[in-house]
């Protein structure tokens, strides 16, 4: 598992579709979708080693298991030959939900070898963030 990089069709956060937004990395582009843009998840994930990704990923990817296999309960159908074609699209859409929600949370709450800096929201222009910095509203 890797930062996924340089593919402008997918969010290199949460892999659903991008949106046409993206952070560099030297001559690579991490291209965001709009809620990992918005959110400033970008900025954060762009500046953590492949290894701190790695872990906030794989820690993702058991929370989006946990939450997939808790529908799967909830209908009844362990067997996924078995689903019927509407459960099987909600257990699809819940697995990839799932991940999208649990690997903004993980980049989102911190660190764990990095020492990267504050959240830079990439929708907010010079003088709104000097007036957030100042305590004041951009005019």
């Amino acid at each position: 598992m890797t930062k996924h990089l340089d593919n402008s069709e997918s969010c290199f956060v949460c892999r659903r579709r991008a949106d046409g937004l993206g952070v560099n990395q030297g001559n690579r582009i991490g291209w965001l979708c709009q809620q990992c843009a918005d959110g400033g998840y970008g900025m954060k994930a762009i500046r953590m080693s492949a290894r701190s990704f790695d872990e906030f990923e794989a820690r993702a990817i058991a929370a989006a298991g946990d939450a997939a296999g808790a529908y799967l309960d909830s209908v009844g159908q362990t067997d996924l030959a078995k689903l019927h074609p509407a459960n099987w699209r909600v257990f699809c859409e819940t697995l990839i939900t799932s991940f999208g929600d649990a690997i903004r949370r993980e980049v989102g709450k911190g660190v764990l070898r990095d020492g990267f800096g504050e959240v830079i929201h990439a929708h907010k222009t010079t003088e709104e963030l000097e007036a957030e910095a100042a305590g004041q509203e951009a005019a």
